[in-house]
């Protein structure tokens, strides 16, 4: 888990997701819902030629957590509160570093800092 080969199976949209909860995870702001990670990806799209992964939808953030989570970069985490359904939402948080996650991305997803 974690290694080179382990990023090299996930998709460019799937690495843009999991970018998105390192970033979150830095900033002491996970567990996160798929609604807030979804504008933390879209911003994240400014800063990289957006051709590379294209627009990134909730459905496209929820699709990528499931793999992430099976894949052992994220896991779901219970937080209490329940969605405008009543139905509780799930929440996520990084399963690795920050600092592995950017080392392991393609990087045309980093920005330049």
């Amino acid at each position: 888990m974690g290694t080179e080969q382990a990023f090299e199976v996930l998709s460019l949209t799937n690495q843009v997701v999991l970018l998105g909860v390192a970033e979150l995870h830095r900033d002491g702001e996970t567990p996160v819902q798929t609604h807030k990670l979804r504008h933390v990806c879209t911003d994240q799209l400014e800063y990289v030629d957006t051709e590379v992964v294209g627009t990134i939808t909730e459905a496209d953030v929820m699709r990528s957590l499931y793999r992430l989570e099976d894949e052992g970069f994220v896991e779901e985490v219970e937080i209490d509160g329940t969605s405008p359904t009543g139905k509780g939402r799930p929440a996520y948080a990084l399963a690795l570093t920050s600092e592995e996650v950017r080392e392991g991305v393609d990087d045309t997803l980093l920005e330049d800092e």
